[in-house]
């Protein structure tokens, strides 16, 4: 049992509706806190490779992280057989299965983003598209 003051994580995200919409406000938060400029309005899953660009290193490896996460957790929470199962032990289960969506560090990922939006006729695709293409290139050898 925790304490008063601790929160878990199992007292804050009740269903996968609000583990998803805690990661996108998480990370609405991160690119709306100046990190990006605000050309338009528009959600995460719409940047392209001209917010890329205006992203640092830092930034690059939380949209990353935030994006391996959230697969990893939408397939623990479909695989998981009980109730009482949270999101992080079934993502330790499939760790050790290598059954991971993304199975590849952060850094091999944004690596390979910045590699595609090298080339100026890459940069109206979006990064979720570059994100899905690089997974299946990198487990397809």
């Amino acid at each position: 049992m925790s304490s008063p003051d601790v929160i878990c994580v199992e007292d804050m995200v009740g269903s996968h509706g609000r583990l998803w919409a805690l990661g996108t406000i998480g990370l609405g938060l991160l690119l709306g806190s100046g990190a990006a400029p605000a050309r338009r309005e528009q959600g995460p899953t719409q940047l392209a490779g001209r917010d890329w660009r205006g992203f640092g290193p830092k930034e690059k490896d939380a949209y990353v992280a935030g994006f391996i996460a959230g697969a990893a957790a939408v397939r623990g929470n479909t695989a998981a057989t009980s109730v009482d199962t949270t999101p992080s032990k079934a993502i330790d289960v499939m760790r050790v299965a290598k059954q991971l969506p993304f199975p590849y560090s952060v850094s091999v990922y944004a690596s390979q983003i910045d590699d595609y939006y090298w080339w100026e006729n890459h940069l109206d695709v979006p990064i979720v598209d570059v994100l899905v293409r690089t997974n299946f290139q990198l487990r397809s050898h």
